[in-house]
């Protein structure tokens, strides 16, 4: 499985493969950006927010800690609630796990539900990054053990989000290993 643009992470993120037909995709980018749902939408705005927003605060005070603190506190709040909002959109009869996934297409493991040109309408859940991503991929790969989705139709904030989480991820995954080797050595 090859995926040249970006960077596949191994991490088993819960999504959706909603199968469908080529009438079903949206003619261009304006037509799917109008079809996605709120909560998706939602989401991907409010992490690309927490990403612009938060980061310049400088914390050079007591109350620009406390402040910090708050608005921290106020996040993780609203995170909480759009986390419950999102598990709303997944469809257990549709449910996949992916095995890596990357910005650029998602591999799950081979099974015979899925052919090579086959499309799908796709809901990933980046319960980590208290988001979502709807979007649309075409299976560009298969093989006995995996096949690999291409995403068709993705918002690049939400390309960005991806690409975010996992760096998060591969970053976490990172910091794993080290203690690792710091336990058996």
């Amino acid at each position: 499985m090859n995926n040249n643009e970006y960077f596949l992470v191994q991490y088993a993120l819960s999504i959706n493969l909603h199968p469908i037909d080529e009438s079903e995709l949206p003619s261009d980018q304006t037509s799917f950006e109008i079809e996605i749902p709120g909560p998706f939408r939602m989401a991907s705005d409010l992490a690309q927010a927490d990403a612009s927003i938060l980061a310049p605060l400088k914390l050079n005070s007591e109350s620009t800690q406390a402040l910090w603190n708050y608005l921290q506190a106020q996040n993780q709040k609203i995170n909480t609630l759009l986390s419950y909002v999102l598990t709303q959109q997944d469809e257990v009869q549709f449910r996949y796990k992916t095995e890596k996934f990357s910005a650029g297409g998602l591999l799950i493991s081979a099974t015979n539900d899925w052919k090579l040109g086959n499309l799908a309408r796709v809901k990933i859940f980046l319960p980590e990054e208290s988001s979502a991503i709807y979007c649309y991929a075409t299976v560009t790969e298969v093989t006995e053990a995996a096949c690999m989705f291409s995403y068709t139709f993705i918002r690049e904030q939400d390309r960005e989000l991806l690409i975010r989480a996992s760096l998060h991820i591969q970053s976490q995954q990172l910091k794993d290993r080290a203690k690792q080797r710091e336990l058996k050595g």
